[in-house]
């Protein structure tokens, strides 16, 4: 006998004897409850003894308990998983972005390609495209070395900037500002 058998064993037998012991007429209720877990405890060990025999039936005809068979290992949540690139793929990847990286395996996976087809794809460009832009932008308009705010351009340079590139003002301010600079300059001349 197992140990397992042996503690249920001993369980039944001590509630069949407290059952025995309590004054059904005197306690109804108490008798009751402990009738309700005699029953459990018998219900139990049969569920255990059925499932020890269905193990032995098992172990008889297939040569081994189903627990012991391997199951397929699953990779820990901790554990990155291997990825398995192919030249052409760590190629693609050089110049990609670190925090892009996934978005174009992802991508690739979900459309079941290549990571260099993926990466050649029109959305995927898209994406990395204006990633690479918000970066950019990013690092523009990181203050530097303590300083506390950005300088506001001068009508004067918006107006120069407007004449190289051709870009407008966002703002309205800005924009009364480089009329105003234009306006001035077109005055003094």
């Amino acid at each position: 006998m197992t140990k397992d058998k042996t503690a249920t064993q001993e369980a039944l037998k001590l509630a069949q004897e407290v059952l025995e012991k309590t004054d059904k007429e005197k306690y109804p209720k108490l008798y009751e409850a402990r009738e309700q877990t005699l029953k459990a405890t018998e219900y139990n060990d049969n569920q255990r003894i059925r499932a020890e025999q269905a193990e032995e039936k098992a172990k008889e005809k297939y040569g081994k308990k189903p627990a012991e068979e391997e199951l397929p290992k699953k990779p820990l949540e901790n554990e990155t998983p291997k990825n398995d690139y192919s030249l052409q793929d760590i190629r693609a990847l050089n110049d990609v972005h670190d925090e892009d990286v996934e978005t174009v395996e992802k991508f690739a996976q979900l459309y079941e390609i290549s990571i260099s087809e993926a990466k050649k794809h029109t959305d995927v460009q898209a994406i990395i495209k204006n990633r690479e832009e918000l970066r950019a932008t990013a690092k523009a308009t990181t203050t530097k070395g303590g300083r506390h705010g950005v300088s506001k351009a001068t009508g004067k340079e918006l107006l120069r900037k407007f004449n190289k590139s051709g870009d407008v003002p966002d703002s309205e301010a800005d924009l009364d500002a480089m009329l105003e600079a234009e306006f001035q300059s077109k005055k003094t001349q």
